[in-house]
């Protein structure tokens, strides 16, 4: 299968994916920690580091606004 992947894909990539995705997606660093199973929150922030700030900003507003509208 020729997927156009240059590189292969390990598990440590898969798991960066799908904590970015759910972080993307609003949720918060608890869901993520525990759905990583991370002992500690420090390891999952360390998932947003690489996040620009614009997103960042972003959905700080979008969470902000769901929780007081």
């Amino acid at each position: 299968l020729d997927n156009g992947l240059t590189k292969e894909i390990s598990t440590y990539f898969a798991r960066h994916s799908f904590a970015t995705g759910l972080i993307r997606e609003g949720k918060s660093i608890a869901f993520v920690q525990e759905a990583l199973g991370h002992a500690s929150s420090k390891t999952t922030q360390n998932y947003m580091a690489g996040f620009l700030n614009t997103e960042r900003k972003e959905t700080a507003e979008a969470l902000y606004l769901n929780l007081f509208s």
